[in-house]
């Protein structure tokens, strides 16, 4: 019966991480479809841009809160599981796949990183804050969401990497790397023809 719940958990995790909330925000505070505005995301920066950095903020929390909530509540009712680290593994992509591809809206959803970051705090915070920490610093630079969500990510892996963790939280980060690169083609390709935008200069 264990496995069974935990299986249930996960389609949960599914549930409850695929809630737009950026597109929720809008509606509820700005009266309009987040999808038909700025770059069409329904990520925190879009929000930010067309709503303003307190919406903008808010988003990004509570895009990271649903995937960590998650975690932590894996962790409590699951803390006597066989392969725990595994599940919460599991978790965590559930979570940031539900984000990206949610039901509720076709399976068109957001990025991703707010949610991946926030899962690797709750999974481990070491290697959460290096995504944390890594993303500020290079925005601050750059003042660009994309090139600073892309460079995190891959130092998030190659720190993971260093710092020896468990073989699941290798591939957890491997797999957040690959699908937040894959959903920040279209950036890529801006960024390469040195055309996306920077933030706060396309209003």
């Amino acid at each position: 019966m264990t496995y069974l719940y935990q299986l249930l958990f996960l389609v949960l995790t599914y549930f409850i991480a695929a809630i737009p909330f950026g597109l929720v925000l809008a509606k509820v505070f700005g009266k309009q479809d987040i999808r038909e505005a700025g770059s069409g995301n329904i990520g925190a920066t879009n929000v930010a841009r067309v709503l303003g950095k307190r919406f903008g903020l808010t988003t990004l929390i509570l895009d990271g809160v649903k995937g960590a909530v998650m975690i932590i509540l894996a962790r409590y009712l699951f803390d006597d599981a066989r392969f725990l680290s595994v599940l919460l593994s599991l978790v965590g992509a559930v979570a940031v796949m539900a984000h990206a591809f949610p039901i509720y809206l076709q399976f068109k959803g957001g990025k991703g990183v707010a949610t991946a970051l926030a899962v690797l705090l709750a999974i481990n915070p070491i290697i959460g804050l290096v995504g944390c920490f890594s993303w500020v610093i290079i925005f601050a630079f750059t003042k660009t969401s994309a090139t600073a969500s892309l460079a995190a990510m891959l130092i998030t892996v190659g720190f993971t990497f260093y710092y020896n963790a468990f073989a699941e939280e290798i591939l957890l980060v491997i797999f957040l790397v690959v699908l937040i690169f894959i959903r920040h083609k279209e950036n890529i390709n801006r960024i390469l023809k040195g055309t996306e935008p920077k933030f706060g200069k396309n209003k």
